[in-house]
Order: structure tokens, then C-alpha cells, then sequence
């Protein structure tokens, strides 16, 4: 019994040793397929790190957009909007109006993901103020995604539920 556990330790110390090997970093080493070293045989790996970058739809979304459609919940028939439109520009930052107020603020693209932050707005009353509060909370809490062609943008939650439909102006 003392044999067989002595055999094990000694076992797994190889074994750990062997697994917690260093390979150099961008340096290639070969794995080997059959009982010889065959070039056409052999798979070589690079250890490398991979910097990617996503594309991102800047040039699309810059512009003058209407939205005509809110979701305030999922699975929820959209609120028909009017007179609501935002203006992307090239230096990160938006304008537009809500309803009532004019707005403004900063926002940040990553690949199809957006965050807009930094909302303000002017603070004149209206019959529609309730619509406008939940839009700007919409805008600046929960759309995180979005999807634009030529004359469509959609911005989304993330769980890729559209929130606003807009249309190019």
C-alpha cells in the first residue's frame, strides 16, 4: 500500500511538472501526429496575443434621425413619437429634441454597442413632460446596442429588444 501511494506522489509530481511547462511566448512549437517527425505531418501554434478591433458604424450613424417609436418594456407595442429626433455628430455628441425640451449629450461607440451619457436637457413644461422623462431615462439607462442602415436605426437594449425606431430626416 505505502508502495502504491509512493508511486502516485511521484507520479503526480511528473505530471504537474510536465503540465506547468513555460513555452515562450511567440515562439513556435510543434505537435506531432504518428510514431515520426513528418513536416507535413506536424501542426505548428503561435503563442500570441491577438489585438482586434470591431467595426463600428460611425459613418452611418452621424446625421439627423426622427424617432417614431418607443418601447418602454419588451413585448410591448411601441408609443408612437412625434417631433422627437436626435443629431449624431462626428466629435461624440448628440443634440436633438424630446417632445418638449431641447437635449444634448456625449456618446460612445464600440463595434454595434453605444452608450450615451451626459443627457441634459432644458426644463420647460408641457402636456408630454411624462413621455419625455421616460425617453431620456430609456436613452441614457438602458439602450446599450445598436443597428443602422442607410435610412433606419434601431436602438436596442442588451437583450438586443428594440427600445427606439428611428428614421433617417
Amino acid at each position: 500500500m505505502k508502495q502504491i501511494a509512493f508511486s502516485f506522489i511521484i507520479f503526480s509530481i511528473f505530471f504537474i511538472n510536465a503540465c506547468s511547462a513555460q513555452k515562450q511566448p511567440g515562439k513556435p512549437y510543434k505537435i506531432v501526429r504518428g510514431d515520426t517527425i513528418i513536416q507535413k505531418d506536424s501542426i505548428e501554434y503561435y503563442e500570441v496575443d491577438i489585438i482586434a478591433r470591431q467595426k463600428n458604424y460611425m459613418d452611418m450613424l452621424i446625421g439627423n434621425w426622427i424617432i417614431d417609436t418607443m418601447h418602454r418594456q419588451a413585448r410591448i407595442k411601441g408609443e408612437p413619437l412625434a417631433g422627437i429626433f436626435l443629431n449624431f455628430k462626428t466629435d461624440s455628441s448628440f443634440n436633438g429634441n424630446a417632445g418638449c425640451n431641447n437635449i444634448s449629450g456625449k456618446y460612445i461607440l464600440k463595434g454595434t454597442s453605444i452608450k450615451l451619457s451626459n443627457i441634459i436637457s432644458t426644463k420647460m413644461a408641457c402636456d408630454k413632460l411624462e413621455q419625455e422623462t421616460a425617453l431620456l431615462k430609456l436613452l441614457e439607462e438602458t439602450v446599450s446596442a445598436y443597428t443602422v442602415d442607410k435610412s433606419k436605426l434601431l436602438l436596442r437594449d442588451g437583450s438586443t429588444n428594440i427600445i427606439f425606431h428611428a428614421s433617417r430626416k
